[in-house]
C-alpha cells in the first residue's frame, strides 16, 4: 500500500440539483457533503483524511486536499 497527496475540485452541484442542501439556501447537511466528497475521492484511492481547503460559490465547487491509500 502507499499514501498519495490528491486536490481535487469536487462538484456541489449537479445540473440544477443541489447536492449538499435541499433547495436553494437550505444550510448543507454534513452527512451528504461527507460522503459526496469521499465519493469522488475514491477514483483516486481510500481516503485516509481530508479537508475542504475553499469553496467557490459561484462555481458552486469546493477544493479538497486529502490523503489517499493505493495499492501498487
Amino acid at each position: 500500500m502507499q499514501t498519495q497527496f490528491v486536490e481535487l475540485e469536487v462538484p456541489l452541484a449537479a445540473g440544477e440539483q443541489i447536492v449538499v442542501g435541499e433547495q436553494k439556501g437550505a444550510p448543507l447537511r454534513p452527512q451528504v457533503l461527507r460522503s459526496h466528497i469521499e465519493s469522488q475521492l475514491t477514483a483516486h484511492g481510500t481516503p485516509l483524511r481530508w479537508a475542504i481547503t475553499h469553496i467557490d460559490p459561484q462555481a458552486k465547487t469546493a477544493r479538497v486536499e486529502a490523503v489517499v491509500t493505493t495499492m501498487p
